[in-house]
């Protein structure tokens, strides 16, 4: 059953609407009947039946499906109807029936013949093998690119690995590169395709392999899935980009709230070590993906950084460290926003008393809370850096943000290793906090990534200068669609802005997204 449903499957694919077919087939049938010549019956009558007999051969069929690629095996069997004279068969065939006319019937037959051709010749000239070359090589024209990406090349040879149709080309056009396979891809190179790609299996793959590009698939989502690992791009084709790997220590990996709702949940994870370090962690309703997240690193936070107490930052930790369940989380940095203070505030509907009362009052007698200050730096393992911009002081107190505490005393921080560094904003938004930073910081503040202010939500004012002292290659907003797109919110406008100014934008859409650094 599955062997007939294969066949005809391939036939649909190769005859289309199969007109053709039949002019083949009435051109075989003439042969048999007109022509009487044994070699030429044989030539184009028997040869070609029995090769069509090769391919609806079920034991044909078995026999290379053990010895082809599963990748490979369909493109590879459907040649086999290369083997097929069917442009002869059918010019020879309809030829001997002409001949059986004389004078104005047979250039009337002739015509027909022609008509007939055209007509029914369309379906099977569409089909890929017969388009027409893109270039005088006959190769994909991504292909000529790339060779035109490394005309100026100086070493002897170029170490790339790329998806098999562009592979295959690549050494028939420059006989500088070099493959570590050949048909047989391993299950690293598909990866450069897939539509969720996982980076780290290339990288690693690249380094056992002294591999020094890739090309990859030029589609959005995988092409920034690479390019937010910290791959740098050395060009790129109509369909495929060529990278450079990046081999990180640290991955910060920007998460989707499981509530449904904007939310702030982050991870950082030394690869060699295995260090972890969590940033807020968003609503309660994301308390099982965080969860799932911890134990799948080891069961260990050693840092639990809470940029401000907000349910959308803070729920999950609160419900984590109330009952771990196993979870041991070792040090807890918060914004000292004492109790005094809070209160004093002019609250708003969305100051989440409850959330900072239940956050006092199961750490009231915890001994790893650390209160965080201005500019203090917090050093980790392979160079993690961490030095903190903002945090609930005399300078958030006495200014405009005072009007929107607890967001505006969210701690802002940067994170960097010797490779790459992101910027974190939390939910400190106001003019006032914007400007001070621009002021106070200037360059510290140039980043790659930028996370951005209060889910990009009424955010810090473009007319600041904020963004472009951080000048971010990445830019990642913290909530789902509707935030992105909906005329209520100004993430919209935001995310356009920075577009412009050449950042990728980055949101739930693709979570989870990993950044190398």
């Amino acid at each position: 059953m599955v062997q007939r449903e294969y066949l005809v499957s391939i036939t649909k694919d190769y005859w289309n609407d199969f007109g053709y077919a039949s002019l083949f087939v009435l051109a075989l049938l003439g042969i048999l009947i007109l022509e009487k010549e044994k070699i030429k019956r044989f030539a184009f009558l028997w040869y070609s039946l029995l090769t069509i007999i090769l391919i609806y051969n079920p034991i044909s069929l078995l026999i290379f499906k053990r010895f082809l690629e599963p990748s490979t095996f369909d493109q590879y069997y459907l040649r086999f109807y290369g083997l097929v004279p069917i442009m002869m068969v059918i010019a020879y065939g309809y030829t001997l029936a002409i001949k059986r006319f004389n004078g104005l019937k047979k250039l009337l037959c002739v015509g027909l013949s022609c008509v007939i051709i055209g007509v029914l010749g369309h379906c099977i000239y569409t089909q890929d093998w017969f388009t027409k070359a893109e270039n005088r090589n006959k190769v994909p024209q991504d292909v000529v690119t790339i060779c035109d990406l490394f005309a100026d090349y100086e070493g002897d040879t170029i170490r790339i690995m790329a998806p098999q149709k562009v592979a295959v080309y690549l050494r028939q056009m420059d006989s500088r590169f070099s493959m570590p396979y050949s048909r047989s891809l391993p299950n690293e190179a598909y990866e450069l395709t897939n539509e969720k790609p996982d980076p780290s299996q290339v990288v690693e793959y690249a380094k056992e392999n002294d591999v020094d590009y890739v090309v990859v698939s030029a589609v959005e989502n995988v092409l920034y899935s690479y390019l937010n690992y910290g791959f740098t791009m050395y060009g790129r084709t109509a369909n495929y980009a060529v990278l450079m790997p990046n081999d990180p220590t640290w991955l910060l990996t920007e998460y989707e709230d499981k509530s449904g709702d904007q939310g702030l949940a982050y991870t950082l994870k030394n690869i060699n070590d295995g260090t972890l370090i969590v940033i807020d962690g968003g609503n309660a309703g994301n308390e099982q993906q965080m969860r799932d997240v911890i134990n799948e690193n080891g069961g260990t936070v050693d840092a639990w950084i809470l940029t401000h107490y907000h349910k959308d930052h803070m729920d999950t930790f609160n419900a984590i460290y109330e009952n771990p369940q196993g979870i041991k989380i070792k040090e807890i940095y918060v914004t000292p926003l004492d109790a005094k203070t809070f209160y004093s505030l002019n609250l708003q509907e969305w100051d989440d008393v409850d959330t900072y009362e239940k956050f006092q009052e199961i750490t009231e007698d915890a001994e790893n809370i650390n209160y965080v200050k201005r500019n203090q730096v917090l050093e980790y393992t392979d160079g993690l850096k961490l030095t903190f911009f903002n945090a609930m002081d005399d300078i958030v107190l006495n200014s405009e943000g005072r009007e929107d505490i607890p967001n505006n005393d969210s701690l802002v921080f940067k994170i960097e290793t010797d490779k790459r560094s992101a910027f974190i904003c939390a939910d400190a938004h106001s003019k006032y906090i914007a400007e001070y930073l621009v002021k106070t910081y200037g360059d510290k503040l140039d980043s790659d990534i930028l996370q951005c202010a209060h889910h990009g939500n009424n955010s810090m004012p473009t007319e600041t200068g904020f963004y472009e002292a951080v000048s971010p290659e990445v830019a990642i907003f913290d909530g789902p669609d509707w935030l992105m797109t909906s005329p209520e919110y100004t993430a919209g406008a935001l995310a356009a802005y920075l577009k412009d100014m050449g950042a990728r934008i980055i949101w739930y859409k693709t979570a989870p997204n990993v950044f190398g650094l």
